[in-house]
């Protein structure tokens, strides 16, 4: 039995964990911790200070026994990482000060696209609002990537306000989430993949049927994250 820790993001319920139990019900015990501070306002200044809060509750999960630790929420990686090396640098010093790999979301949602050779995508930033969208889309592109797409369900239609998105505490359906990728893609000039931004969105019940769908590689970030942890303790992929 493998023991995973995961570190969730502030303010909601994170479904990550059941993922892995769902998926390896007979390989996996999981540990879940909260990144800090309390009353995390989630400010783009308060994430990008996160990492004393990333190493204690690594810390915390490492002292309960666990050997790999899964961050979740892409953005926390990229905003205190502040580049594509540097996030990736900031995975590296948390691994060497826990002495246990830490897959950082952001850095996983990377490394899909370094593996699979993309360097133009349609980004899909279903729930984001403006100035998330922008901050995902100025990362993205400083990396070196090309970004097509970039539209919020506000931005396409599918919602009525950003507050009608906010009301739904990031539970959307298949088929909210599908829609909003095929307008993307309808707006992006020829993509060689799709990016879904935000662990909000669940999409590993049906990312298989939307890459065929779309005929190009589907990158979300809750599949994203589950991959690199499944590859890095050597788990059966249950996907």
């Amino acid at each position: 039995m493998r023991r995973l820790g995961i570190i969730a993001a502030p303010g909601w319920m994170d479904p990550t964990a059941a993922d892995f139990l769902t998926r390896h019900p007979e390989h996996v015990e999981i540990a879940q911790t909260i990144l800090g501070p309390a009353g995390h306002d989630m400010s783009f200044a308060t994430i990008r200070s996160c990492e004393p809060h990333l190493l204690e509750a690594a810390r915390l999960l490492v002292e309960a026994g666990c050997e790999c630790i899964a961050q979740v929420g892409p953005i926390f990686a990229y905003q205190a990482g502040g580049s594509a090396t540097g996030a990736q640098a900031l995975g590296l010093r948390l691994s060497e000060s826990v002495g246990v790999p830490v897959v950082l979301n952001g850095c996983a949602v990377l490394g899909a696209l370094e593996e699979l050779g993309i360097r133009r995508f349609a980004a899909v930033c279903p729930y984001y609002d403006a100035p998330w969208k922008a901050q995902f889309l100025s990362f993205m592109e400083n990396a070196g990537y090309r970004v097509g797409g970039g539209q919020s369900f506000v931005d396409l239609g599918i919602f009525p306000s950003q507050d009608a998105v906010d009301a739904r505490r990031y539970v959307f359906s298949e088929d909210e989430v599908l829609r909003a990728i095929q307008l993307n893609v309808e707006q992006s000039k020829q993509p060689e993949a799709v990016v879904v931004t935000g662990s909000g969105v669940r999409t590993l019940s049906w990312l298989p049927k939307a890459q065929e769908r779309f005929g190009i590689p589907v990158i979300s970030a809750d599949a994203a994250l589950y991959s690199a942890v499944v590859r890095t303790m050597q788990l059966s992929r249950g996907l």
